[in-house]
C-alpha cells in the first residue's frame, strides 16, 4: 500500500474511517493542522480521531539486482539516457513537421490576402467606371431634354410658380383642419361585409391594367393599360371609353377638372407624357411632351402642374398651358446618387409642397422626400428590405404609407419623420391607397386586398383577388375600392346592396 499524499510506502500508516484512504501519519497530521481539519484528498472534514493505525510490515523493499553493483547501475543509467535521447529525437521530428505545416499555412494566407486585395481593387475600379458611365448617361439624358426644351430650370422655379404653390398650401392647410367628415362615408361595419361587386375586362392579359385613378368629385375612373392604351369610365357602372393607340403606364387625374364637362387626366409611357380629356362622347389627347425614360407622372393638387420622373430618377415639374392645350417642363432635378432608379410611381403630398419618389440604388431602398419649391431633397425614409412598390399620403397630410415586396406596409409620421407602424401582409405588397377622408387604408398583394382602419390599424376586410393587383383607389366616400389587375381586369369591391 502507498500513501495518498507522497505516493510512497508509509512507515507509520494510518487509514481514514470516512474515506478509506491510507496516509503517512506525520504527513496527514501536518496537512490537517495546516488545512484546519480538511482531508487533502476528498476535501471533506477529517480529524485526527478519524485516523486508525494500520499494522504493516516495515521491512525495507530490496533494491533491484541491476542496482546492486556499479556496472549494473551504469547500464541502467545508459538505458534511461538512450530512452531520453530517442524521445527527444521524436519530439524534434514532430516540431520540424509542425513548422513546415505552419510555413505552408502562412504562405497560403499571404496568397489569399494578395488575391483579396487584387479583387477589391478590381471591384473599386469597376464601381468607379460604373459611376462614371451613369453620370455620363445622366448628363446625356439631361442634355437631350434641355436641347428639346432650352428654358428648363435646373435649380429654381419661377417666382410666380412658387407664389402659386405657397398660396395653395396656405389655403389647403386652413381648410383641411375645418373640413368635416362626410356623412355618406362608408362606416367600418359596412366595409367588414365587402366582397367583389363587378369585374370589367379593359385590356388583354399581355400588358394588363397598370394603374387606376378615381376623381373624388365626379366619380370618373381612369385606368392605364401599358401598351394596351388607356380607358375612361364616367362611373363604376358605366361603359368604358378606350384608346388603344398609346402607351399608358401610369395615370393621374388633374384636380379641379371636374368643374368642366368630362375629366382631364395625364398619363406617362412611351417616353412621353400625355394630357387627356374624356367625356361621354369623346376620349382625346389635349397635348403631349417627349420625356426620355418617363417612368411615372403625378398631377399637382393645384391642377396646374404635374411631376414626371425618369428612369434615371431625375424628376421635373410640368406646367399645363392655357385651357390645357400645352405642356411645358419647368425644371429638372437630378438625384444625389447616380445609381438611383425609380421603383414605384411618385406622389404629391395633399398640400403640394413636398413630393415623394420611391427609388432603389446600391445603397438600398428609400422614399426620398423633395421640397418642390426649393427643388431639393429634404429627407429619406429608409427601412424596407426590398424594392418599394407604392407610396401614398393620407388626406390629413400627417401620414405617409409605403409598401414593398418585402411583405410589409410601413406608416411614417411626417411630423416626426419616423416610422411608427408596420403592417405585415402574407405576400409582397404591390399597391396601396388611402381614402379621401384618411380613415381607411387599403393594400394589396398577389392574392388579396386588406383594408385597415387608420389609427387603430386593425383589419376590417380581407378580400381574395384573381391576378396580381398593380394599383388601388377608393371611390367617393369609400363606397368601393377599384383594383387594377395584371390580367387586364378592373375589379370593384364593395357592398352588394
Amino acid at each position: 500500500m502507498f500513501c495518498n499524499i507522497s505516493g510512497e510506502v508509509p512507515r507509520e500508516p494510518v487509514i481514514s474511517k470516512t474515506s478509506g484512504h491510507v496516509f503517512e501519519r506525520r504527513l496527514i497530521e501536518k496537512s490537517l493542522e495546516a488545512s484546519k481539519g480538511v482531508c487533502p484528498v476528498t476535501g471533506n472534514e477529517l480529524s485526527v480521531s478519524d485516523l486508525l493505525p494500520v499494522e504493516a510490515n516495515l521491512a525495507v523493499r530490496p533494491r533491484p539486482l541491476t542496482a546492486t553493483s556499479l556496472p549494473g547501475m551504469l547500464a541502467m543509467f545508459q538505458n534511461e539516457w538512450d530512452d531520453v535521447m530517442l524521445e527527444t529525437h521524436v519530439i524534434k521530428q514532430q516540431l520540424h513537421a509542425t513548422r513546415k505545416e505552419l510555413s505552408h499555412a502562412l504562405y497560403q494566407h499571404d496568397a489569399a490576402c494578395r488575391v483579396i486585395a487584387r479583387l477589391v481593387n478590381e471591384r473599386d475600379e469597376a464601381q468607379r467606371l460604373v459611376a462614371e458611365l451613369q453620370r455620363s448617361l445622366a448628363g446625356k439624358l439631361t442634355s437631350e431634354i434641355s436641347s428639346n426644351r432650352p428654358n428648363i430650370s435646373k435649380g429654381e422655379l419661377d417666382p410666380e410658380v412658387i407664389t402659386r404653390l405657397t398660396d395653395f398650401w396656405k389655403k389647403t392647410s386652413r381648410s383641411r383642419k375645418k373640413r368635416p367628415v362626410s356623412r355618406k362615408l362608408s362606416p367600418a361595419e359596412t366595409i367588414i361585409g365587402w366582397s367583389k361587386k363587378t369585374s370589367m375586362e379593359l385590356f388583354d392579359s399581355n400588358s394588363g391594367a397598370t394603374d387606376v385613378a378615381i376623381c373624388q368629385l365626379s366619380g370618373a375612373i381612369v385606368c392605364a393599360g401599358g401598351k394596351s392604351g388607356v380607358a375612361w369610365l364616367a362611373a363604376a357602372s358605366a361603359p368604358a371609353a378606350t384608346s388603344k393607340d398609346c402607351v399608358a403606364d401610369t395615370c393621374s387625374i388633374v384636380p379641379g377638372s371636374a368643374s368642366s364637362p368630362g375629366t382631364v387626366f395625364v398619363t406617362s409611357g412611351g417616353d412621353k407624357i400625355t394630357l387627356w380629356k374624356a367625356n361621354e362622347e369623346d376620349l382625346s389627347t389635349l397635348a403631349s411632351v417627349k420625356v426620355p425614360g418617363a417612368a411615372s407622372v403625378a398631377a399637382h393638387p393645384t391642377g396646374s402642374y404635374a411631376a414626371i420622373i425618369s428612369s434615371n430618377a431625375s424628376w421635373g415639374l410640368v406646367a399645363f398651358g392655357a385651357e390645357m392645350s400645352t405642356l411645358c417642363e419647368l425644371s429638372r432635378v437630378m438625384p444625389d446618387n447616380p445609381s438611383e432608379a425609380p421603383s414605384a410611381p411618385l406622389k404629391f403630398h395633399p398640400d403640394g409642397l413636398i413630393l415623394a419618389t420611391p427609388t432603389t440604388s446600391s445603397q438600398g431602398h428609400i422614399v426620398r422626400i423633395w421640397d418642390v419649391k426649393e427643388q431639393k431633397s429634404v429627407h429619406s425614409f429608409e427601412g424596407h428590405a426590398a424594392p418599394i412598390s407604392c407610396v401614398a399620403f393620407s388626406e390629413n397630410g400627417y401620414y405617409m404609407a409605403s409598401s414593398s415586396t418585402d411583405t410589409t406596409v410601413k406608416i411614417w409620421d411626417l411630423r416626426k419623420l419616423t416610422e411608427f407602424k408596420t403592417i405585415n401582409n402574407c405576400d409582397g405588397v404591390t399597391a396601396l391607397a388611402f381614402d379621401r377622408s384618411g380613415k381607411y387604408l387599403a393594400h394589396a398583394s398577389a392574392t388579396r386586398i386588406q383594408i385597415n382602419v387608420v389609427k387603430e390599424w386593425s383589419t376590417l376586410s380581407d378580400l381574395e383577388v384573381n391576378g396580381q393587383i398593380r394599383a388601388l383607389d377608393f371611390g367617393i366616400d369609400a363606397e368601393f375600392v377599384a383594383a387594377a389587375s395584371s390580367n387586364g381586369y378592373l375589379d370593384f369591391f364593395g357592398s352588394r346592396n
